[in-house]
């Protein structure tokens, strides 16, 4: 089973990057149940906070998964998680935010952040190493590819028909690239 240690924590100016419990379950079913937010991953929509519950476990329980809430700071109004992010199959990372915060630079300031957290633990320690972080995305997903190359990351591939969306049919896929030897210059980019 793989919780995230509670040590591998980041802050922003406006979010707090924390590990995914299940406490987070009806912040993350808003994500879950919008069609647009579920558009471009291989889930469809759901509303059932028992799944998302689920859910949840399932990523405690694969060895290969280590997910962070992306909680917003100083912030009074519901929901407190605006976002997951995370290794979805490392040294693969995957993002997914609230529609509600789109648009507002927070996958941005998020990945910023994590992605030093990812080579941190990925070292060679306790886990294995990495020497590079991959994420992967939709053609048509041209707001998740700013994000990627404004954090750092480089189209690497393209992918054709590989991936079997259950709301789009077969889908090509791009392929990004972040090297660990570019996370040093993460806290100098705007």
């Amino acid at each position: 089973m793989v919780v995230v240690d509670p040590k591998y924590v980041a802050r922003t100016e406006r979010l707090l990057i924390r590990p995914l419990n299940l406490d987070d379950a009806e912040d993350v079913v808003l994500m879950r149940k919008n069609p647009e937010v579920m558009k471009h991953t291989p889930l469809l929509p759901s509303d059932d906070l028992e799944k998302t519950k689920e859910w949840i476990q399932g990523c405690h329980d694969r060895d290969n998964n280590w997910n962070f809430a992306v909680e917003l700071l100083n912030s009074t109004s519901s929901p407190r998680v605006i976002g997951l992010m995370g290794a979805v199959r490392a040294p693969e990372i995957g993002y997914l935010f609230n529609a509600d915060y789109w648009g507002k630079g927070y996958a941005t300031e998020a990945i910023r952040a994590f992605m030093p957290l990812f080579f941190e633990h990925y070292s060679g320690d306790e886990s294995a190493r990495y020497e590079y972080a991959e994420a992967l995305t939709d053609p048509e997903l041209v707001s998740s590819q700013n994000v990627l190359v404004k954090v750092g990351f480089k189209l690497h591939d393209k992918r054709e028909k590989d991936f079997e969306n259950p709301i789009l049919g077969l889908r090509d896929t791009l392929v990004y690239r972040m090297f660990r030897s570019e996370t040093r210059q993460l806290a100098h980019r705007p």
